[in-house]
């Protein structure tokens, strides 16, 4: 079972995430210079599935990566459980898998790369034991692909490393920048499980993807963004009900006649769902 044991100098906390009046610009100061971010306030509470959509250069990514400390922002701050926390202290217990896996891929080998996060957080533990955990929990055999180089992986096979890469080390949130990008069905559909055994744990997840018809049956709630702003931040069904409509596909659109009809377009099933894109 995951997250059987933890190093006893471990402090388990399931941080409440608070974003507070967060700008960013990038190349400030010169001919370059763009606002990736303006004025966001959001809070992630303990244990909540959120999807952070938007159309390409909203600042999606960069809010991800703002929250998961790995960029400062020009103005406003984050709090984790109340106070400001910087580096270290911060990615210890935030995971993050990046858009394209080669991105955060060095090892030569499925079992370094997983086991680096241990062998960094935790150096006086064995790191076999994380790893196999870490590697079941994403579905991924230990003896077939512990010596495999992560880099000559299937799309789906690289995005289930990245993951198992940012969650050995037992962090209290995940966050996933596009996770679902590249893949074919059975690849969707392996990484929608994954996410939702993180979910069973009672642990934070953050998704930012385009594909929101395919994401949104797994989410609690959804922040859109547009040009930096935060345009909307609600429930699954208030979005499908508030946001304009131009930003649905022609699936979200026929999600949310159902949803106004009276029936739960979350329930439904895939095949389901399409059939009532054709008879509406």
């Amino acid at each position: 079972m995951w997250l059987k044991r933890r190093p006893v100098f471990v402090i388990i906390f399931n941080m409440k995430i608070e974003v507070v009046n967060v700008t960013h610009i990038f190349y400030r100061g010169t001919p370059l210079e763009r606002i990736a971010l303006r004025d966001i306030d959001l809070t992630i509470e303990e244990g909540e599935c959120l999807l952070v959509a938007g159309n390409t250069g909203s600042g999606k990514s960069t809010l991800l990566q703002i929250i998961a400390g790995l960029i400062e922002p020009t103005g406003g701050q984050v709090l984790y459980d109340g106070r400001q926390r910087k580096g270290y202290e911060v990615r210890k217990h935030i995971g993050i898998a990046f858009q394209y896996p080669e991105d955060q891929f060095f090892a030569e080998t499925v079992f370094d790369e997983i086991a680096f996060a241990v062998r960094n957080f935790y150096p006086d533990e064995d790191p076999v034991p994380f790893v196999k955990r870490a590697m079941e929990f994403v579905g991924l055999n230990f003896d077939e692909f512990k010596d495999r180089v992560p880099f000559f992986l299937s799309g789906g096979e690289k995005r289930r490393v990245a993951i198992a890469s940012v969650i050995v080390h037992e962090p209290d949130v995940l966050m996933l920048d596009e996770p679902l990008v590249g893949l074919d069905r059975e690849g969707k559909g392996d990484l929608l499980r994954v996410i939702e055994k993180w979910k069973k744990l009672k642990r934070t997840v953050v998704i930012i993807s385009h594909d929101i018809e395919t994401v949104i049956k797994h989410v609690d709630r959804v922040v859109f963004l547009e040009n930096g702003r935060k345009i909307f931040d609600g429930s699954r069904e208030d979005f499908l009900r508030e946001i304009d409509v131009h930003y649905l596909t022609t699936r979200l659109r026929t999600m949310r006649r159902l949803l106004l009809s009276g029936e739960d377009p979350f329930s439904m099933g895939d095949e389901e769902l399409i059939d009532r894109v054709y008879r509406i």
